[in-house]
């Protein structure tokens, strides 16, 4: 796999830097070098914070996301400030529940309702899950069975299951996003 950057971004308090890391351990229990860094506004919840992952078969030299190949949106500010950031080809996957999506030249854009599939599973702090797991079932960048496996290490015990059931919503969600 060439080097693939990603960006995850929202706000304080939905579980951005998680999915980040998320992504991140997935990637190397898929057998890839990855690189993380996260950003966040000197107040963690509300404030505007992203994650980029840097997922390659060849070593990093440097682990930041300059231009990413994919943005994962999950606020209507997030959107605004970074969705016109991805490259050419590359693609946009944004929370439809809280995003009203913009033209973008040469961009694929992709909604996911993970809020609204986050509140009916009963705990809308998921929507992080239901997003991440969604656009690598769209994207391939990492298996799916990676990613469950690295969900079920990352997540605290009491939240296990809840997480492993808002990874199911969003392999269901992406499967009907490209339908």
């Amino acid at each position: 796999m060439p080097r693939r950057e990603i960006l995850i971004c929202g706000f304080g308090g939905q579980g951005v830097i998680f999915a980040g890391e998320l992504l991140g351990r997935a990637g190397i229990r898929a057998g890839l070098e990855t690189g993380q860094s996260a950003s966040y506004g000197s107040e963690a919840r509300g404030s505007a914070c992203h994650a980029g992952v840097v997922l390659s078969s060849e070593p990093i030299g440097y682990p930041k996301v300059r231009r990413p190949d994919v943005v994962i949106a999950m606020s209507q500010a997030a959107y605004d400030r970074f969705a016109s950031t991805v490259k050419p080809g590359g693609r946009v996957i944004f929370d439809s529940h809280l995003v009203k999506r913009g033209e973008i030249d040469d961009v694929e854009q992709i909604g996911v309702p993970a809020a609204s599939l986050a509140t009916r599973l009963g705990r809308k702090g998921v929507a992080n899950v239901v997003m991440l797991t969604a656009a690598m079932e769209i994207t391939g960048d990492v298996s799916m069975d990676a990613l469950r496996e690295a969900l079920g290490e990352q997540s605290p015990e009491k939240y296990r299951e809840m997480n492993l059931k808002a990874f199911d919503e969003g392999m269901a969600a992406a499967k009907a996003a490209l339908e």
